[in-house]
């Protein structure tokens, strides 16, 4: 499309500036004649408004306010050629229009309007030719790139070059962060800053939330929106195919998680299909969970930016969150984080193709539960950064604890419908207190006395006493930590 200032450039024309130049490179999609009163209600977004100046007040205030009625119709310029008896363009009109930034501009009234229409018109029938022309070639180096199998940003980096824009796509939901960038945008970004850029245009990709195409200039202005809808229409279908494949992914991915840990499956008949999920390189079972057990926002984790190229395995567990993932520490901190503003997650010992996959499970589960005690959002098993209490630092250390402790209570439950490992957890979290633990057991005080007894019958260790209770706790507080199954436990 033309712009006002070429529009002047033709001197055949005959146009001058009266007002608001630096408005000049605005385009104008068509052209119209109008010498009524109120020109701002026939006319659309883009137009330039020729006039004689019939329908312009006399008074140099109603000029200005005529003026700022055009301006917000959104029109692109103002043509005056004045006829005999129309008012002089008053200072206050061109005051109005130079401070918005409005090309006014004067003709001579023997300008036929029909020949700056026509130049207008044949203007813009020129543009749509030559957009249908770019939009073909847009969709054929689409397609090239998409048979090449490279990643997004390859495909944005190959619109660059048909467009003469630097493009990203951003997610604004997501913390603003960055889908795909061109190359073009990435050399920008490196240099200024693409999002700080002016005449950036900018246009949500439809159906795919808050997600947005932003294109800035390259070596081409950014004027033609309907083309940047082109192009975001593009990316959109993309977008929602891979959002459809990695839903399914992750539908796929969970099956295989969940049979590696109930280990009716081995990892190294699985260890093919972590590299077509793109996890060439090391993995880790990593265990998210929020404090106190809460919720985590997990329905789109598998969609993250981080995840963008990998598909890991991931299986919700209660209210934990376990996956086979890369074994990339910042990023599952950053994935986490996006779950829930206190999610903490743990991350196993680094895993082989010979690995149990339920043990590093539990490894993780573990160092989650450090984790949440420390107040950090991260920990990775065995390499805490300082002791973690009196809790065994290992599954396996915490087992033979718990067996060692409590075997012998479990088994006397199990056998005799029993509540012993319960009314000892109870004693012990209400610190000793005898009336306020058979009332929360719902037991005569007399029956927890016959209990505790037993206890130290079964077991050679007394609750009451200080090695007793201590013994007792840390065996109960490791089984928490680690998620054992105490009924599993025992053969």
């Amino acid at each position: 499309m033309i712009s006002v200032n070429q529009l002047v450039a033709i001197p055949s024309l005959g146009l001058h500036y009266l007002a608001g130049e630096s408005g000049g490179a605005r385009l104008i999609t068509w052209a119209h004649a109008c010498d009524l009163p109120d020109p701002w209600l026939w006319f659309e977004n883009g137009d330039l408004v020729m006039t004689t100046g019939g329908g312009l007040p006399a008074e140099p205030a109603a000029q200005a306010e005529w003026m700022a009625n055009l301006i917000d119709s959104k029109v692109s310029a103002l043509v005056i050629a004045r006829g005999p008896g129309t008012p002089e363009v008053s200072s206050e009109l061109t005051d109005v229009a130079d401070n918005r930034g409005f090309p006014v501009l004067s003709a001579d009234f023997d300008l036929q309007f029909v020949t700056l229409a026509r130049t207008v018109i044949e203007s813009a029938v020129e543009s749509e030719r030559q957009r249908l022309t770019t939009i073909k070639r847009l969709y054929d180096v689409y397609w090239q790139s998409l048979h090449a199998r490279g990643q997004l940003a390859d495909r944005v980096s190959a619109l660059e070059g048909t467009v003469g824009w630097a493009l990203e796509v951003r997610d604004r939901g997501a913390g603003d962060e960055t889908v795909a960038s061109g190359r073009l945008a990435q050399r920008q970004r490196s240099g200024i800053g693409l999002a700080a850029m002016e005449d950036c245009v900018e246009i949500p990709i439809p159906g795919a939330g808050d997600v947005v195409l932003v294109a800035s200039p390259g070596r081409n202005a950014v004027t033609d929106r309907p083309l940047l809808q082109h192009l975001g229409g593009l990316i959109a279908l993309e977008i929602e195919h891979e959002t459809a494949e990695r839903d399914r992914l992750r539908a796929s991915g969970q099956d295989l998680l969940t049979g590696l840990l109930d280990e009716t499956i081995t990892l190294a008949a699985v260890w093919p299909e972590l590299r077509h999920r793109g996890m060439t390189g090391p993995v880790a079972v990593a265990c998210w969970s929020a404090a106190g057990g809460q919720t985590l926002n997990h329905a789109t984790v598998h969609r993250q930016i981080g995840f963008q190229r990998y598909a890991p395995l991931l299986v919700l567990r209660g209210s934990m969150l376990i996956g086979l993932v890369p074994n990339k520490v910042e990023l599952l901190t950053t994935v986490g984080a996006k779950m829930s503003a206190d999610c903490a997650v743990g991350v196993s010992s680094e895993l082989t193709a010979n690995s149990n996959v339920a043990e590093a499970a539990r490894q993780a589960q573990l160092a989650a539960a450090r984790a949440h005690e420390q107040g950090q959002s991260v920990n990775v098993y065995g390499q805490d950064s300082e002791e973690a209490g009196f809790l065994p630092r290992s599954i396996e250390e915490t087992r033979t604890l718990v067996r060692r402790v409590l075997g012998p209570l479990i088994v006397h439950d199990r056998d005799n419908d029993g509540d012993l490992v319960n009314s000892v957890r109870t004693f012990l979290r209400n610190d000793g207190a005898w009336q306020r633990s058979a009332d929360e057991l719902g037991i005569h005080r007399q029956t927890l006395v016959y209990r505790l007894r037993r206890v130290e019958q079964l077991t050679g260790l007394k609750a009451t006493s200080t090695q007793g209770s201590a013994m007792l706790w840390l065996a109960l507080v490791g089984a928490d930590h680690a998620h054992l199954d105490l009924d599993d436990l025992i053969e």
